[in-house]
């Protein structure tokens, strides 16, 4: 009896990787907004610069994500590292307003 259902989970488990990645950006987006308001306001951290290490830690998958939408959209390496370097000051911004810590 516990076997079906183990199976049932393992290969539940294993497909929702696939399905997970098939997100649109605009719910990437979104997705990453959650995460990093969720993240922010958790207890922890007192300081900007870990908060911000700490939650895009709690994020990782959420941030990859939206890089990657990102990262196709650019053309280029210049305007690739451009592209990195905003979302990583919006995840800067986002985590002071979200946790009230001033940068």
């Amino acid at each position: 009896m516990i076997r079906p259902i183990a199976l049932a989970a393992l290969a539940l488990g294993l497909a929702a990787p696939a399905l997970a990645d098939d997100v649109p950006p605009d719910l990437a987006e979104s997705r990453l907004r959650g995460c990093l308001l969720a993240g922010a306001t958790s207890p922890g951290q007192t300081q900007l610069a870990a908060k911000v290490i700490e939650v895009r830690a709690f994020c990782g998958a959420q941030i990859k994500r939206v890089r990657e939408h990102r990262m196709a959209a650019a053309a280029g390496p210049d305007a690739k590292a451009a592209v990195a370097r905003k979302l990583d000051a919006e995840i800067a911004h986002a985590v002071a307003n979200f946790s009230g810590f001033s940068s």
